[in-house]
């Protein structure tokens, strides 16, 4: 008798396999077609109307919910939302290798200059970071719908835009994440409606805003504007994609000439340094499988109306464009920690194209009503239902498992920063699983003004292209330039495992060494221990400054008071470095 855990497993297993659901899900249609008409449910009638909008709903209702939840989906949201504040409060977006300040990473501008002014805009918060992406995420949906329809209210493009909705959904909970991901499938979207319905000027205008947009949220995003060019150029001759090329390169040159805290040099510094990442097969099965879904309808209606009839068509050069960069995305795909996010954008393009098919046969008259066309279409939607659906559930339950972990832990960073104000305040990671979940909190201390010294995230990076942490790193740690770091309670400073196989310490020995020569533990909150710099006054002497007597914290550092120097004692020379709030 089958266990309801081994149903479970099972329906798992289909959603994460969509390939194989669609193979269980025909075999079952071919069976069922030959009492139903399934071809008349594969797009049509009032019950398409109902299941997608249902569907929508649901997205853009996790979105919402999503914004106003007090907590990440993802370790690397937190940097991101750091940065994003960092940006535009004059600290520069690209270090060098050899600063004292380790926070960079390999996203381009356009991600941190975004959120960035949401957060100017509506003031720093959670909601303010994340209210971006949810925006671009339900916004990428209309503006495919207003891509497809061919009047305002069609079934056909409603029905497939629930179905990029299930393709996004496949991925988990990405395309909401304080990520460049929902702003990528955003300016695809507006460059897909620009190019598919705007005069040649505007569209022109359109494709070249968002293609360099999307160039700047990730140095391969023009892969993903490939297909959006052929359909360019089909629609107003190769001249325009010339055109937008040209403005897409002026707009990603953009930020790097007119943002002074965006260095071109460092930044294509930390690509160079990605170039030794290698590549990866830990993902490839899953990245395989969700590519080959997005190949099967096509492939399904290729298949059904005979190849032929494309040829000479708009939709064959669409066909063959997309066709071509799925390999080159797979490639970036199987760079370490990337995977099927990777791949996300291009079911924006697939899900047209498919469209721009279906829409052609059905003008055609062609006839969908044989028992094998109607169970490949039923299938395939099923498929593409379970798999969202599934994924969408489990990645939302995920998240709320991980809020609970640490429940009010926003509240509790809240709570230290008000009781010591004066004090530079950062946080350190620390262990792994829950101890890590605390730390994702840490961009309240940037948003209060604080400096940011050490992002793991970052390191990681560094690490695995052979950066070694620089000396000036050190320096700022002996000379204080955080007075007080928040350390997951109970556990030993920077001790983190890297992501990256081989999954070797982030952190020296000797770098954790260092810090607790110049570093002692001498409160706690609810979720962290506070270690404070030595150099303050009685620290050294095992108390507790009076942070109400500290009006500026440079005189701390210039006010006579000795450094310590080892765990036994010592002292060294006063002054030294210090992060400007």
């Amino acid at each position: 008798m089958l266990t309801l855990r081994a149903f479970l497993d099972i329906v798992i297993f289909l959603a994460r396999n969509l390939v194989v659901a669609f193979a269980v899900f025909y075999a079952l249609a071919w069976v069922i077609g030959r009492r139903l008409p399934l071809s008349r449910l594969a797009w049509r009638g009032p019950q398409t109307w109902a299941v997608s909008l249902v569907l929508l709903i649901l997205y853009t209702g996790i979105a919402a919910w999503y914004v106003t939840l007090e907590g990440f989906s993802g370790e690397v949201e937190p940097m991101v939302s750091t940065l994003s504040w960092l940006v535009g409060h004059g600290r520069p977006l690209y270090t060098q290798f050899d600063a004292a300040e380790q926070y960079s990473v390999l996203y381009g501008p356009s991600v941190f200059l975004t959120n960035g002014l949401f957060l100017r805009v509506l003031g720093p918060s959670l909601v303010a970071v994340k209210l971006a992406s949810a925006l671009a995420a339900v916004g990428s949906l209309l503006l495919l719908y207003a891509s497809l329809a061919r009047r305002g209210r069609d079934t056909l493009a409603v029905g497939l835009t629930a179905g990029a909705a299930m393709y996004f959904w496949a991925q988990g909970f990405s395309v909401y994440a304080v990520r460049p991901d929902a702003l990528m499938v955003c300016a695809l979207a507006l460059g897909l409606y620009g190019a598919a319905r705007l005069r040649p000027l505007f569209a022109v205008a359109a494709v070249a805003v968002t293609a360099g947009f999307a160039v700047n949220l990730k140095i391969h995003g023009a892969l993903y504007f490939v297909p959006v060019l052929a359909l360019l150029a089909s629609r107003h001759g190769r001249r325009s994609v010339w055109a937008a090329v040209a403005g897409a390169a002026l707009v990603t040159a953009l930020p790097f000439v007119f943002n002074p805290q965006v260095s071109l040099t460092n930044y294509l510094s930390w690509l160079q340094s990605a170039t030794r990442h290698g590549l990866s097969t830990e993902f490839l099965t899953l990245d395989l499988g969700y590519c080959a879904a997005m190949v099967l309808p096509l492939a399904g209606v290729l298949l059904l109306s005979g190849w032929r009839r494309w040829r000479a068509m708009p939709e064959q050069s669409l066909l063959l464009s997309l066709f071509a960069v799925m390999p080159a995305v797979l490639v970036m795909a199987s760079k370490p920690g990337a995977g099927m996010v990777h791949l996300m954008p291009l079911a924006l393009p697939t899900i047209y194209i498919l469209g721009r098919l279906l829409m052609r046969l059905q003008e055609e008259g062609f006839d969908w009503h044989q028992r094998t066309r109607g169970a490949a279409a039923v299938a395939f939607g099923l498929a593409l239902l379970l798999a969202g659906s599934v994924n969408a559930y489990r990645a939302v339950r995920l998240l709320e498992w991980e809020v609970a972990q640490v429940p009010d832990v926003a509240s509790d960073v809240r709570g230290i920063m008000a009781r010591h104000e004066g004090l530079t305040l950062a946080m350190a990671c620390g262990g792994e699983k829950n101890a890590f979940l605390s730390t994702w909190a840490r961009p309240l201390l940037a948003f209060g003004d604080n400096p940011v010294l050490i992002d793991p995230v970052s390191v990681m990076d560094a690490s695995l292209s052979g950066h070694a942490l620089a000396p000036s790193t050190y320096e700022a740690i002996a000379d204080g330039a955080i007075q007080v770091w928040l350390v997951p309670k109970g556990q030993e400073p920077f001790r983190k495992a890297n992501w990256y196989a081989p999954h070797s310490p982030i952190f020296p020995d000797a770098f954790v060494h260092h810090f607790e020569d110049w570093y002692a533990p001498r409160e706690q909150s609810r979720y962290f221990d506070l270690w404070y710099w030595k150099g303050l006054p009685d620290v050294a002497a095992g108390g507790v400054p009076d942070v109400t007597d500290v009006t500026d914290v440079t005189d701390v550092m210039k006010g006579g008071v000795d450094k310590p120097g080892a765990p036994g004692g010592g002292s060294g020379a006063s002054g030294g470095m210090m992060l400007s709030r």
